[in-house]
């Protein structure tokens, strides 16, 4: 488990050895690239160790993940990107549009006697594609596989959605479609970057309404969206600890807003965590379930097209052996001859090459097989890889990859 809590040495964010694992408080985080998951973790580790803005201008920053935004002076109108923290293997905020998220990572927080684990994730609506934003549900579901429960899923949006976008759409169609039917009571809505519309949901309470109304007429379920499971955030004061941080001072007015907003945050962070506090556990295997199935149903396709093959190969055998009988009818009683298909479960993955010198494609269309000539690791003990899977990036770390090429192999 790859567990970051903090990127300051001397951090306050132990986590509490003696809370037991069904005590732990587990929060996955989901929404759309951008929305600004990694902000809300940066923020609420500075929430919890100061009371006031004033507090955290005169302490030491607390930054759990590197990241980064453009300030524009107000005078000049020339731009600065801020970095807080370095970029990493985890966190890369140099190409737009792609998910600064690149793996999922839990930030542990104590929170009296109990562990606050807070589970960032890959943002959904990536530019590079509906290819990716599947990969990153797998990392995202092969990374909570690890725990046993969730006590909420907080889906998060900005509350300035004007119109019903693909992204929009598709984000909370996906993320709903790949969550079991009995985390409905666990999911709670987190609005950023709230403050413009004066912590209000705006006009994207009107459209989640739409789509969470669709959702239940289609499916049957009705996920609730109320006060209760709404609350209202705004990171920007965050921000603001970064400008200080890199010697930039805004006049008071700016800096009077950042307090009622910091303010704000911090009582809805209060109410926040009572909520999470109330909600029952989910078991995380209900969610497993349900997606290795529609995993399975998906895969189905190959082993249909192999039996399909097997059975065409099969009534050609018995035509040639009719044609052979009235040729010769002293062999009809011989057997008709059949092929038959074995599947034989390895007891330990492998990884194998997809170079072209090491496996062969044969066949077109149902008919497309992949036959691999060489194995590259006959035992492989990678954790956390879906198998079937090409270019896993975990994958790299297998022994028998070369670092310094990078090339990608599958894990059977």
């Amino acid at each position: 488990m790859a567990t970051n809590r903090s990127a300051k040495k001397g951090s306050p964010f132990k986590a509490n050895p003696h809370c037991p694992l069904h005590r732990e408080i587990n929060v996955l985080l989901l929404g759309q690239t951008g929305v600004g998951k990694t902000t809300f973790i940066n923020a609420f580790a500075n929430y919890i160790v100061n009371d006031t803005l004033e507090q955290a201008v005169n302490d030491e920053m607390q930054v759990v993940i590197p990241s980064s935004f453009s300030f524009t002076d107000p005078e000049t109108f020339n731009e600065r990107m801020i970095v807080i923290g370095d970029e990493n293997e985890y966190e890369q905020f140099k190409k737009l549009g792609e998910s600064n998220t690149q793996q999922c990572r839990s930030f542990v927080f104590p929170i009296g006697d109990r562990n606050l684990r807070l589970i960032d994730t890959p943002g959904i609506g990536d530019t590079r594609g509906l290819e990716q934003d599947t990969k990153n549900f797998h990392e995202i579901l092969t990374y909570i596989a690890q725990y046993e429960h969730l006590n909420a899923v907080f889906i998060m949006f900005k509350p300035n959605e004007e119109r019903l976008t693909v992204f929009f759409r598709f984000s909370v169609n996906e993320l709903l479609r790949h969550l079991h039917v009995g985390a409905k009571d666990n999911i709670v809505f987190v609005f950023t970057n709230a403050r413009s519309t004066f912590f209000m949901p705006g006009s994207s309470k009107k459209i989640l309404e739409e789509l969470l109304e669709k959702h239940r007429r289609e499916n049957n379920v009705e996920v609730p969206f109320s006060r209760e499971n709404t609350f209202l955030f705004d990171s920007e004061p965050f921000r603001y600890l970064a400008l200080r941080k890199n010697g930039i001072r805004l006049d008071n007015e700016q800096t009077q807003s950042y307090t009622k907003s910091w303010d704000h945050s911090v009582r809805e962070y209060s109410r926040l965590m009572k909520h999470v506090n109330k909600c029952e556990l989910h078991a995380i295997s209900n969610t497993l379930s349900l997606n290795e199935a529609e995993q399975l149903v998906r895969k189905l396709p190959r082993p249909i097209a192999e039996i399909s093959r097997l059975i065409e190969e099969n009534i050609q055998l018995a035509k040639d052996h009719k044609k052979r009988v009235l040729e010769n009818p002293q062999i009809a009683s011989q057997r008709i001859p059949q092929k038959d298909i074995e599947v034989v479960r390895l007891s330990y993955p492998r990884t194998v090459c997809t170079g072209e010198k090491c496996c062969r494609v044969t066949g077109e269309g149902i008919n497309r097989k992949v036959e691999y000539v060489s194995v590259c690791h006959e035992r492989c003990y990678l954790n956390g890889v879906q198998q079937e899977t090409l270019e896993d990036p975990k994958i790299r770390e297998c022994e028998v990859m070369d670092p310094r090429k990078g090339k990608f192999f599958k894990l059977l």
